[in-house]
């Protein structure tokens, strides 16, 4: 792709010298560039014109004479995918607007361009040339030598396409960041999980073992049999639900399906068991006010582990809350709504509450305050929130207070 550049000024001698040195390489170049260095100053000609025209040969010029025209050039590169990487704009270009108004507007367009300020007179000085684009911006006056034009245009082109390659390595690291984290998360998923199902694999061998040893299933002792045998049928399907949501979530990733919200709330609760074991001094409601077959199309797997973050953080609040007040009763409640064409899931707890000043931090990357505790849950959940373009907000009236935590999102995204 070749290297855009922008020469904008008012005085045609001006652009015909700059087409001259930004020539595409023809035979006529050597001498192109000793008219351009001729015009702006009185050094004496430079006899590597081929060496010049070899290091030009993948420059692209595009020239205006008015800062509005400029602006058009700008926009039409920006629409073909060709941006501009450098520009040189004349500072008084009557009747039209200055240059340095030019190239706000310009900035504002693609702040990416590295722009040169080039002047015969004091209209504006270094200072203010510098405050009003703030960065990447030079400023130079003529009469100047050719080699200060070839060097700006030559080390801008490169210093452009190497924010260019750095954008990308840090997109790139970032996705990498973002696929760790929702690793971490399933792992902590998966560790909880693998340890529940552990303890319902011993309990039914305990009880299979128990029924092999000590049973003969006689006419009186059948009730006492078919019992047992329920309670292990009982735990072997709900085991399987266990292992068919493990694998379900799993397989889909982070892929974009449609599912329900009776799928929605029927899987969190297979992945979290132990909210159908809580003690009685805890407890915890789900209400859905829509339609259970109302559809999403999301990222599902992110939904899930965003929202069984939120509700293990109500369930850690509640649980720590009842080991400080005697008497303590835990109450969580997790609400589904409809607010326009948003999904909202809030998440009300009486725990520990939050700090009002910690308000603010509480989806932030790896925030926790909690011992042992990496924060990888709720930022996940802010993760989820940002890709579907949704909302979050969390509202505490301090320790002990309780939270509310409020999840807005589409019902689906669209991802042509």
């Amino acid at each position: 792709m070749p290297h855009n550049i922008l020469v904008v000024d008012d005085d045609v001698r001006q652009i015909d010298a700059y087409k001259s040195l930004f020539s595409q390489g023809d035979d006529e170049s050597a001498d192109a560039l000793d008219t351009l260095e001729s015009f702006f100053s009185e050094a004496k000609p430079n006899s590597k014109g081929d060496t010049k025209a070899q290091l030009f040969s993948h420059f692209k010029l595009n020239t205006a004479v008015q800062g509005d025209e400029a602006i058009e050039k700008v926009s039409a590169c920006l629409e073909a995918e060709t941006p501009i990487k450098v520009a040189f704009i004349d500072v008084r270009m009557p009747p039209g607007m200055n240059g340095l108004d030019a190239a706000k507007k310009i900035r504002e367009m693609d702040s990416r361009i590295y722009i040169v300020m080039v002047t015969a007179y004091s209209d504006f000085d270094l200072s203010e040339i510098t405050q009003s684009l703030q960065e990447n911006v030079l400023f130079i006056r003529k009469p100047f030598q050719t080699e200060e034009v070839e060097q700006m245009a030559l080390n801008f082109v490169r210093a452009w396409d190497k924010d260019r390659y750095i954008e990308q390595v840090t997109h790139t690291l970032g996705d990498k960041v973002k696929q760790n984290l929702f690793d971490a998360s399933m792992y902590e998923v998966s560790n909880s999980l693998l340890a529940i199902l552990a303890d319902k694999v011993n309990a039914q061998a305990g009880l299979i073992s128990y029924l092999s040893t000590e049973f003969e299933v006689l006419p009186e002792q059948k009730p006492d049999y078919k019992e047992i045998t329920q309670t292990i049928f009982g735990e072997a399907q709900h085991l399987s639900q266990m292992v068919s949501s493990l694998q379900r979530l799993s397989m889909s990733s982070d892929k974009v399906m449609v599912f329900s919200l009776r799928d929605l709330v029927n899987y969190i609760l297979s992945l979290m068991p132990e909210l159908n074991a809580l003690p009685d001094h805890i407890q915890f409601e789900i209400e859905c006010h829509l339609d259970q077959e109302v559809t999403f199309y999301l990222p599902y797997s992110c939904l899930i582990l965003a929202v069984s973050a939120v509700i293990r953080n109500a369930l850690d609040s509640v649980f720590s809350q009842a080991l400080k007040t005697a008497g303590f009763k835990g109450s969580i409640r997790l609400l589904v709504e409809k607010e326009g064409e948003n999904a909202i899931i809030k998440l009300i707890d009486n725990g520990v509450g939050v700090n009002k000043s910690d308000l603010n931090k509480v989806f932030y990357d790896g925030y926790s305050k909690k011992e042992k505790h990496s924060g990888v849950g709720l930022t996940l959940v802010q993760q989820f929130i940002n890709r579907v373009s949704g909302e979050t907000a969390l509202y505490s009236a301090g320790r002990d207070k309780g939270v509310e935590v409020r999840l807005q999102f589409p019902f689906r995204i669209d991802m042509t």
